[in-house]
């Protein structure tokens, strides 16, 4: 073996180099010549070497104290929200479009994220509403047939921050030991960890109305329905239409092409819509949609949902089921770090049967403070917390999770079936 030169740190051999291999062919070993190259590297005469790799450049700074060193592949600046974990698999777009994460980043527990890219199905919304996400490992590469552009192009397009390369594992225990913590994520250098700390400390997203900024501003209809491809439990329906008035908290729009794959005339009205305006429309129905935040800080809204009950059957899901138990009586509360994620168990009281849920909420309903008459249908099986709730003498029925599940298991689908029914037997009892 001849002589070698060192250029620049890299070993270059200056010869041939001989290397056995065994040759199938004749039962022995043989002897491959791998020819080098002698010629040194060449460099930029500035002598700056782009690096092949992206450096730390962001930091998480929780309230907790904590800095968590990270790189960013998203928008740039700095921003302060609640940090939570999401257990979901697979579809992050529509975790990233769903209006109930306003005020929030969103840690994915998946550790493999951007690997299917984006496309303009899996919308829930007509913009991101969640502050940033936090990943373990961004895909370098998107592999899906429907993808129109990557995760990191999507993300810096809608001024959403996001970073990856922590140790997201380490977080999350971090959150199910000491629950949701308020964080700031920052790419701006010149900002000290102290004075992100001071940012961390100084914000709460509890008492906020969050549900203002993610509704719409004048009532619209809906028309689209699950796309053929994609629909199911196609035999559960009657051929019927009801009129159905949505309200719209922070609405995902699969919760509307479920309903109105169901044979729902659905009008969409703001969260400030009056009680007396949505009854002058004489639905058969109303629903009360997901949406962000505390329930606690909407009373315009709780007071909405008290002038419709007992008036025509109504319906929520998420912040709507808050609401109603709200509106009901009952009291809400914060629970330590929430649910979110699409593998949920949920038992139905009535059928004994579980469910497998999408969920994603931070507050729940305190079932010792319902009245007399109100029934607790569904328990959540991994905390025994409410989620779901009945009133028959006044048409109401609600669902702490998503049945929409978008993305999720279809396990509770027929949620829908069942408030098809509650308006049916309305519809023929008046």
């Amino acid at each position: 073996m001849a002589m070698a030169t060192r250029t620049l740190g890299f070993v270059l051999p200056t010869s041939l180099s001989s290397q056995p291999s065994f040759d199938r062919r004749g039962g022995g070993f043989r002897v491959s010549v791998i020819r080098c190259s002698t010629s040194p590297l060449t460099f930029p005469t500035s002598g700056v070497v782009e690096k092949p790799w992206t450096s730390y450049n962001a930091r998480l700074v929780l309230e907790d104290g904590s800095i968590w060193p990270a790189k960013s592949f998203g928008a740039p600046g700095t921003r302060i929200a609640e940090l939570v974990f999401n257990t979901s698999l697979t579809g992050y777009q529509e975790i990233l479009t769903d209006p109930s994460y306003a005020g929030q980043f969103v840690l994915m527990t998946n550790p493999q994220i951007g690997n299917t890219g984006v496309n303009p199905d899996d919308e829930e919304s007509g913009q991101c509403f969640l502050t940033g996400l936090v990943i373990r490992n961004l895909s370098i590469s998107t592999s899906n047939w429907r993808c129109t552009k990557t995760l990191a192009d999507y993300l810096t397009e809608r001024n959403i921050m996001g970073v990856y390369d922590l140790d997201t594992r380490a977080i999350t225990r971090r959150l199910r030991e000491d629950g949701s913590l308020i964080g700031v994520l920052s790419t701006e250098q010149s900002k000290t960890d102290d004075e992100l700390l001071q940012m961390s400390r100084s914000w709460d997203i509890v008492g906020i109305d969050l549900i203002s900024d993610v509704s719409c501003k004048s009532p619209y209809e809906w028309v689209d329905k699950t796309n053929p491809e994609w629909d199911f439990n196609t035999n559960s329906r009657d051929g019927k239409s009801y009129k159905v008035i949505a309200y719209d908290f922070g609405i995902k729009q699969n919760i509307l092409r479920r309903l109105s794959s169901y044979g729902c005339q659905i009008t969409v009205v703001p969260s400030t819509w009056p009680a007396s305006e949505a009854l002058k429309m004489n639905p058969d129905g109303i629903l009360f949609s997901n949406g962000p935040g505390d329930p606690s800080a909407v009373p315009y809204a709780v007071e909405t949902v008290e002038e419709l009950l007992g008036k025509v059957p109504v319906y929520g899901i998420c912040m709507g089921h808050q609401l109603l138990g709200q509106a009901l009586g009952g009291k809400t509360f914060k629970m330590k770090f929430g649910h979110h994620g699409g593998n949920h168990p949920v038992r139905n009281n009535r059928t004994g049967q579980v469910e497998i849920s999408a969920q994603n909420h931070n507050y729940a309903v305190d079932p010792a403070s319902l009245p007399g008459g109100v029934e607790v249908t569904h328990v959540n099986l991994n905390d025994g917390s409410c989620a779901g709730l009945s009133f028959p003498a006044m048409n109401v029925m609600s669902l702490q999770y998503h049945p929409e599940a978008s993305p999720g298991p279809h396990d509770s689908d027929n949620a829908f079936r069942e408030f098809i029914e509650l308006m049916k037997r309305s519809k023929q009892s008046s």
